[in-house]
């Protein structure tokens, strides 16, 4: 009996390792498409690519970051878009990185937008007021909840990729010391919700 148990429990060990080198080796697709489909320019709107800073690529590394400055009408937006594929940690609760820059949130709220919900938060940081919205989105549905985003990841990489397309991060600023109208803005780059 007790050999019985421990060959069982060896196979147990050799499966959980055996699928651990697929989840590593076996190249899952990323959001690369759906990230070259949005467009820099369009009706009534028009965008220009933005270097990443030091700090920035020093975080992201592998994954991919789309990272451009939207001209909607009179407003104008920082758009930021992660695709973590290739770097699991480069995406986070994005209130982590508005804390660690020394933002704390006055406020925060669930916004509706086309295929789900957005957070936008009010920031506040040596007397200065700022605004960020952001989602998750995989295609199809969006969402604000880092945690969700984690199951949809962890359960794609056990399906191997069959439980659907790579969430990415979707996080808005409006330029520094601006305001944006979030709504028209939506609806001036509906664009933003085909990734």
């Amino acid at each position: 009996m007790k050999t019985s148990s421990q060959k069982r429990l060896w196979l147990l060990l050799a499966a959980a390792l055996a699928l651990s080198l697929a989840w590593e080796w076996i190249p899952l697709g990323d959001a690369s498409a759906r990230l070259n489909r949005l467009p820099l320019v369009g009706l009534g709107f028009a965008g220009r690519e933005v270097p990443l800073s030091a700090v920035e690529a020093g975080v992201y590394r592998e994954a991919r970051v789309v990272k451009r400055i939207y001209q909607a009408g009179s407003q104008r937006t920082v758009a930021i878009i992660l695709d973590g594929s290739r770097n699991r940690h480069a995406i986070h609760d994005p209130a982590y990185c508005f804390h660690g820059a020394g933002w704390a949130t006055q406020a925060e709220r669930g916004v509706a937008i086309p295929g789900g919900e957005a957070r936008l938060v009010t920031l506040v940081k040596d007397g200065q007021v700022a605004e960020a919205v952001y989602w998750f989105s995989d295609g199809r549905r969006r969402h604000a909840s880092a945690p969700r985003y984690w199951w949809q990841t962890t359960l794609r990489r056990v399906t191997l990729g069959r439980s659907g397309a790579e969430p990415v991060l979707v996080v808005l600023q409006p330029v520094t010391g601006e305001t944006v109208r979030w709504d028209d803005l939506f609806r001036q780059l509906p664009a933003l919700f085909d990734l």
